[in-house]
């Protein structure tokens, strides 16, 4: 039987990566229900806005204002046990990070180190162009962001708090005034905002991703160099 050699490839690099172990900072990581429940809380705000939209080409109602309230109320539920975890975890690990600080060093150096061996097994042209394409990908991506949104991509989660503030600044309550009492540039304004912090976020993820594939790939270039043939 005929062994086909293997060949390089960006899924097989991010299927590496993605199968190690995360470590210590695995606690880190959000479980999968309380994640769901994120979702659904989040679904929910979606929701408790939207009558205050509504009312700006509607005769405001009853009905619109037991929507937001209940999925307002419903958001601050769901969020709970999210928002009790992470602020344990957090407390925790700030109590001890210079431990966990090394810990999760001494993991990552040797994950790096077995990534960096299975690279290796490549042929260097094969790293080379995959190392380029990574960097221009990366360089290319931010130049777009760039050209459509600016700085936003830095601006983290303030495009979120701004519409909230444009949204809410006005309200008193959750009554039928307070949905009348919201302008329709605000009421517009705020969902978009909220749109572009998601793409800037979803960009930011796939920049940082490029730059660790930039990142191991330079690294196995440079060990490739300094291991004489044979």
């Amino acid at each position: 039987m005929v062994v086909q050699p293997q060949v390089l490839s960006f899924a097989a690099l991010e299927s590496r990566i993605r199968d190690m172990p995360d470590g210590p900072a695995s606690i880190l990581t959000t479980p999968r229900r309380i994640r769901w429940l994120n979702v659904a809380g989040t679904v929910a705000i979606g929701f408790g806005l939207l009558p205050f939209l509504l009312a700006q080409f509607m005769t405001p109602h009853v009905w619109m204002v037991r929507m937001a309230q209940v999925c307002v109320s419903s958001a601050c539920l769901l969020y709970a046990p999210g928002m009790v975890r992470g602020v344990y975890v957090m407390a925790r690990e700030f109590w001890r990070w210079r431990v966990k600080l090394v810990e999760q060093s001494d993991h990552d150096l040797a994950q790096f180190r077995a990534l960096r061996t299975w690279l290796l097994t490549f042929p260097r042209e094969a790293l080379e162009e995959h190392r380029n394409f990574a960097r221009r990908a990366h360089d290319r991506l931010g130049a777009k962001l760039v050209l459509l949104m600016g700085g936003v991509e830095r601006a983290g989660i303030l495009p979120v708090l701004v519409a909230g503030f444009f949204l809410l600044r006005e309200v008193e309550g959750l009554g039928i005034e307070s949905l009348a009492d919201v302008p329709l540039w605000q009421a517009v304004l705020a969902p978009f905002l909220v749109i572009i912090w998601c793409i800037g976020v979803m960009a930011v993820r796939m920049r940082l991703a490029h730059e660790l594939y930039d990142w191991v790939l330079t690294d196995a270039l440079d060990r490739s160099g300094s291991v004489p043939d044979g």
